[in-house]
């Protein structure tokens, strides 16, 4: 989901991202106050993993133990925003600071950029696509 086009930094575009490790089942966000882009990065178990081999069981099995959203039919993930605030509070907490307004009302601009792009499901989660990684 690319939510704005500051271009790329040193080569590099920055985002906020949802990092599954599937031989962990570990579930962190990365870049947290990066809102210009959000996505979701599965890191394979083995490079032969993808949508299948099971990997995507994983997946939706590392999401669902996290409380950190659900694969849809289509393979695509949906991630309440209320996972995205608790993941990016953890992070912060880890580095000896906490979210403030400024984060909140980034997030909040995030999904109503979302919301018009057709980005946010029924229930109000963030629909993303799943970008897999060795």
């Amino acid at each position: 989901m690319v939510l704005g086009d500051k271009g790329p930094t040193m080569g590099v575009r920055v985002a906020m991202e949802l990092v599954v490790d599937l031989s962990t089942g570990a579930v962190d966000l990365h870049d947290g106050d990066e809102m210009e882009r959000f996505s979701l990065q599965a890191l394979r178990r083995e490079a032969s993993d993808g949508g299948d081999n099971g990997a995507l069981g994983a997946l939706a099995a590392a999401l669902s133990v996290n409380d950190a959203g659900t694969v849809e039919p289509n393979g695509d993930v949906a991630v309440p925003a209320t996972a995205v605030r608790r993941l990016a509070a953890e992070a912060a907490d880890a580095q000896g600071r906490s979210l403030g307004d400024e984060w909140e009302s980034g997030f909040a601009a995030m999904l109503e950029h979302a919301a018009t792009a057709g980005w946010i499901a029924e229930d109000g989660s963030i629909r993303v696509h799943v970008e897999w990684k060795d």
